[in-house]
């Protein structure tokens, strides 16, 4: 019997063990994208939206693709625990605040 014909499969685990995982890569990817919106914002002190977000993106993309909607959200919490601000006369603009 020639070994390279039989294929093995690799199990996956259970149901609720892969939630678990999916529900912490989600927790640990939030952790990184707030750490480096707080980073960029800084050492910037004042961004537009549109810039913020593709900074984001490229600092991030060395350990995963980023999603766009999870930016905005997380950028939403920061701005809700006084990380950051919207600019009064521009409201896409953020300012840092910590």
């Amino acid at each position: 019997m020639n070994i390279l014909h039989q294929q093995q499969q690799v199990p996956l685990p259970p149901m609720d063990e892969r939630k678990k995982v999916v529900e912490d890569v989600d927790k640990d990817r939030r952790y990184a994208i707030d750490a480096a919106v707080v980073r960029i914002m800084k050492s910037r002190k004042v961004l537009p939206h549109q810039q913020l977000v593709s900074e984001c993106v490229e600092l991030l993309s060395k350990m995963f693709k980023p999603d766009i909607k999870m930016i905005k959200k997380r950028i939403e919490d920061l701005i809700s625990r006084d990380y950051l601000e919207r600019d009064t006369d521009n409201p896409n603009t953020f300012k840092y605040l910590a």
